[in-house]
């Protein structure tokens, strides 16, 4: 007797992006590829077989996504064949090698997703030469990034069973989405959210997001999917030691030392009254941590500057108000925003800066013994005016911000992120100096009224 798919609602988070996918100028926004550089030769057949293997293990990578009646439901199927893809282009200049690597990754992330069929996510190993990498390209609306770390993980794990001729063998069980979202719906019919959404709506009431001024004006009122393009930057050791210095003096997060060092480049910029998104983990137990879905969320968090105060007192703000959001970070944000006063949401519709803490993720990432290198991402489209991405590599602290093109120069980002740098190494040497003396290049203005 064939298995019958599995039907469930999807979760807050995954309704309201596919609802955003509706209206995006560009569907690959919410597209998430990871180019890795192998240290190694790949045996494709045993990837293909290893990439197989995962999809079988993994529920939300057999997902499609199903509308009718305003409601979505998330279609598990019980087995899906998937098939990676080995791409060996004819490059006879071996210098357009790099030039060639990126082309493919932004033509693999830009292939459409059938949200309706399946399946969301693929892969590919592209090889010129001597030279290989490996493409993952998943859909966020069924993974996010830690999620891909595991999947990577268990990708890694499978492939090096299959090259000794062994079948694949995971520490433990998977965990599967669907449970996950049964304890969403769970808890928000138990009422168990309703603490946490009257904090929202205190901690809200009045606010109004903010942005770095634009470049240009816009031809079109800025959206979800405009077109896009990443920028990487390396914070310097003197920004790292300032940075871990004050974290450990303030028993702080390194997050919010960082959400403190952009505050203060904000505020220094215009406004002293900030509202901008940051990007949670969401993953409080064990078994989240373990699992490969769409788990992560987006709360807002914001701040009073002013000139007087010193580096040390902001910190310390962003330290208390980034504690104060992980305890209510467990309510999707469109259930949070569902829940405001009319005139609140209105103004806090489509989140311009966000920023995210990626942590230990993509270090030390391997595909059975073959060390595996992160390298730029291909995005093509923005999700909003900017978003800070970073994350704790082996040379130190490496961000990459996507930014909307349209009304931004790559210049105006990478200002931005020296600014940050600044402030942290400021607050390496003086911790007490008021914000009033730090000097910025970067503006910002409201992103509305």
């Amino acid at each position: 007797m064939t298995a019958r798919p599995l039907v469930i609602p999807a979760t807050a988070q995954q309704a309201a992006r596919w609802h955003a996918l509706r209206s995006a100028r560009d569907r690959s926004v919410y597209h998430i590829t990871w180019r890795l550089g192998c240290a190694g030769r790949v045996d494709f057949d045993a990837l293909a077989a290893a990439w197989q293997a995962v999809t079988d293990r993994h529920d939300s990578l057999r997902a499609r996504f199903v509308a009718h009646d305003g409601e979505l439901d998330m279609v598990i199927q019980p087995a899906v064949d998937v098939t990676a893809r080995l791409i060996e282009p004819d490059v006879p200049d071996v210098g357009q090698a790099a030039q060639e690597f990126l082309r493919l990754a932004v033509e693999l992330h830009t292939q459409e997703f059938h949200l309706d069929a399946g399946p969301l996510a693929r892969l590919a190993l592209v090889r010129i030469g001597a030279r290989e990498e490996l493409i993952l390209t998943v859909h966020h609306i069924i993974v996010d990034g830690w999620g891909t770390t595991v999947l990577l993980n268990d990708l890694s794990a499978a492939y090096a069973s299959l090259v000794r001729g062994e079948k694949p063998v995971f520490i433990s069980d998977a965990v599967t989405f669907h449970g996950y979202a049964e304890k969403l719906r769970s808890e928000e019919e138990r009422g168990r959210w309703r603490r946490s959404l009257d904090h929202w709506r205190t901690a809200l009431d009045g606010a109004v997001l903010t942005t770095v001024a634009h470049d240009r004006e816009p031809r079109r009122p800025t959206a979800v999917g405009d077109p896009g393009r990443t920028v990487q930057y390396r914070f310097t050791a003197q920004a790292d030691s300032g940075r871990a210095a004050l974290a450990q003096e303030l028993g702080a997060t390194p997050f919010s030392v960082m959400l403190a060092a952009w505050q203060i480049v904000l505020a220094r910029g215009g406004e002293r009254e900030l509202t901008v998104g940051v990007i949670t983990m969401n993953r409080s137990t064990r078994s989240e941590q373990a699992l490969v879905g769409f788990v992560s969320n987006s709360c807002l968090v914001r701040a009073t500057v002013d000139d007087q105060a010193s580096i040390r007192e902001v910190a310390t703000a962003a330290r208390d108000a980034t504690w104060n959001l992980l305890a209510h970070q467990g309510v999707p944000f469109p259930v949070v925003h569902a829940a405001l006063p009319e005139e609140t949401r209105s103004r806090l519709t489509n989140i311009k800066l966000t920023l995210n803490y990626l942590g230990p993720i993509g270090r030390n990432l391997t595909l059975g013994d073959i060390g595996l290198t992160m390298l730029q991402g291909p995005n093509r489209a923005a999700r909003a005016d900017m978003t800070v991405a970073y994350w704790d590599g082996d040379d130190g602290t490496l961000a990459e911000i996507e930014y909307n093109t349209e009304v931004y120069e790559e210049e105006t980002v990478v200002r931005m992120m020296r600014d940050m740098d600044d402030v942290l190494v400021m607050a390496a040497a003086d911790v007490d100096r008021p914000v009033g003396g730090v000097r910025v290049l970067t503006r910002s203005v409201p992103a509305a009224r």
